[in-house]
């Protein structure tokens, strides 16, 4: 009996030893034989369904066999589990297959590594992709330490020629420079875009009031005097992307900040706004060519070079500096018996500056300071009031001054004046117009030289206008002549 054991164990050993053969052979045939896969690229091998970039909202595996046979692309998670089936096309012997982050359930699979696996079912094997695809559906967190106010000009050195800001994320991201300028429309328009991106945690940035597509180290061709949205963009490995600002939208900028470039502007109250040392002021007399006339010339610090008085008329000032010139009106009545209404409501209300550094252009029908520099095209009314004012100096052969309207609100028509010209003025307010009415009550002539000035009302409160609407002035009540030359004849009649 002890006998037929033995030989019975000694068989089951053989046995044993046979099979183990048989599999490690055959093991070794799998392993020396070609792969059943060929080729397997995988592109967005980092990707997250919140990506900016349809291209990077899904990892995509495209892959062919070896011989036919019957596949499916499945999600192995980091533990080797299968956790989900991927999107697959097959076409003969190639294999298209994609996976947005999503589970089996339908939710999103936690942020990690995943595989892709290949499943054959006419040879009974699973083929994992060595390669691994990472989900990043979390949105970096970025920091900013930019800081509100500031004010640069183009070509100055330090920090009054370059905005510098830091940017600091919680993983790599390539930080993007993006500057914008708000149009008068409220549409943004970009200007300057960094490009030659890099991964970084941390990055310090600087724009120097240039625009173009340039790297940061590389300075484009200089804006002009404005407000822009210095903001960024962060796009981390995933395609997640963070903007700022998010919105373009008064009030809502943020982390984003407004800088104001300023080269060289000139105010009503002739108050200079610039950051150069030296500014050059020139007091021109515009007639029926603009500029016109030179009357003074002051050269010195902003603030601290004066022009001297100027006799009664209407004077544009110039201010130079850095290569750069800007234009402000200047209204003196003196005791001019003529004078030329500057229409400061009108021209400040169609004027796009930005006084507040928001972001957005200045526009009715929100509160209009009165003492703002007027835009680069300005010189245009300039002349036009100018040719006004040689016009009735030569058909009345009288000494022509001028005046703002805010002036005749805030003191009335000059006792010693005899005529008031006005002249595409279309915006005024009820005291503004009570002040004319009084001086064309007591004798005054009023001459109107066009069919638009007073038709929008405003009110005014301290240093600041608000437009109302349209509504026409009555201006027929204030009896006014309609041409220069009809001025004239009144003088004569009237023995002026």
């Amino acid at each position: 009996m002890e006998r037929p054991l033995r030989i019975l164990a000694a068989l089951l050993m053989l046995l044993l030893v046979a099979g183990a053969a048989v599999v490690f052979v055959r093991a070794q045939v799998l392993k020396s034989a070609p792969s059943p896969i060929i080729a397997p690229t995988i592109s967005s091998p980092t990707f997250s369904p919140n990506a900016f970039k349809p291209g990077r909202r899904q990892a995509t595996l495209t892959v062919g066999l070896r011989k036919r046979d019957r596949a499916t692309v499945v999600i192995f998670n980091a533990d080797d589990r299968e956790i989900a089936k991927a999107d697959s096309v097959q076409k003969g012997r190639r294999i298209r297959a994609t996976w947005d982050g999503r589970l089996a359930s339908g939710t999103l699979a936690p942020d990690g590594p995943y595989r892709f696996a290949i499943r054959l079912a006419r040879q009974n094997r699973t083929i994992r992709i060595p390669d691994a695809i990472i989900l990043d559906a979390k949105t970096p967190t970025i920091e900013s330490d930019a800081k509100p106010g500031q004010r640069i000009a183009p070509g100055l050195e330090g920090s009054a020629g370059s905005y510098s800001f830091a940017l600091s994320a919680d993983e790599p991201v390539k930080f993007r420079l993006m500057v914008n300028q708000i149009q008068p429309s409220g549409a943004a328009r970009l200007l300057r875009r960094e490009t030659a991106l890099q991964f970084q945690v941390r990055k310090t940035m600087h724009w120097s009031a240039d625009a173009g597509n340039l790297p940061l180290d590389k300075v484009g061709k200089p804006v002009g005097p404005g407000s822009y949205i210095v903001g960024w963009t962060a796009e981390d490995r995933g395609g997640n992307l963070v903007t700022a600002p998010s919105v373009v939208k008064p009030n809502e900028l943020a982390p984003a900040e407004v800088v104001g470039v300023e080269t060289v502007a000139l105010t009503q109250s002739l108050k200079p706004l610039t950051l150069l040392a030296e500014v050059t002021l020139i007091r021109q007399r515009p007639g029926r060519a603009f500029p016109g006339e030179v009357i003074a010339r002051a050269k010195g610090a902003p603030g601290a070079a004066k022009l001297p008085p100027a006799p009664a008329g209407f004077y544009v000032i110039e201010i130079r500096g850095g290569g750069w010139k800007s234009w402000t009106p200047n209204a003196i009545p003196g005791g001019a018996p003529v004078l030329v209404m500057q229409p400061l409501y009108s021209w400040q209300a169609t004027n796009p500056t930005d006084a507040d550094l928001s972001g957005f252009p200045d526009v009715p029908p929100a509160p209009l300071r009165l003492d703002r520099p007027l835009p680069a095209g300005s010189e245009t009314a300039f002349a036009a009031l100018g040719h006004v004012s040689a016009d009735a100096r030569a058909a009345t052969r009288r000494k022509v001054g001028a005046i703002t309207d805010q002036a005749i609100e805030d003191r009335g028509v000059p006792p010693r004046t005899k005529v008031l010209i006005i002249s595409n003025a279309p915006v005024w307010t009820a005291p503004l117009y009570a002040a004319i009415k009084r001086f064309q009550a007591r004798g005054g002539t009023v001459v109107v030289l066009d069919a638009v000035s007073m038709t929008r009302k405003a009110v005014r409160s301290g240093e600041a206008i608000t437009i109302v609407g349209q509504q026409r002035a009555d201006v027929e009540a204030l009896d006014p002549i309609w041409t220069v030359s009809g001025a004239v004849t009144a003088f004569a009649r009237r023995g002026r």
